[in-house]
């Protein structure tokens, strides 16, 4: 019988407060991850949540109006989010802009 040694419980807590480490999956905006790895928190979070309101908002909502000017507007905001995240942001704003155009009768 193989026995492993027991994970530290302050290991274990940890590992239970990131839920990709749980499910093994990427983080949502892994693919424009500018060094191979999207730093998860407060940034990371705030640009997926503006994605969401632009996808999922009524576009008269001033919700989406802000993600709007967030992802699409917006300079310093942005791009310092991005950096902060590790993405890409130019590869970002490139991606949402197509996915903005395709959606236009």
């Amino acid at each position: 019988m193989n026995h492993r040694p027991l994970e530290s419980l302050e290991d274990l807590i940890l590992a239970s407060l990131n839920p990709r480490a749980i499910t093994g999956l990427p983080h949502p905006l892994s693919k424009f991850a500018a060094n191979g790895t999207v730093k998860e928190g407060t940034y990371a979070d705030a640009i997926l949540e503006f994605v969401n309101d632009l996808t999922w908002e009524a576009q008269e909502s001033a919700r989406h109006r802000a993600a709007t000017w967030f992802l699409f507007e917006s300079e310093l905001a942005f791009f310092s989010a991005c950096s902060e995240a590790g993405i890409d942001a130019e590869k970002l704003r490139s991606h949402l802009e197509l996915c903005r155009k395709c959606e236009r009768p």
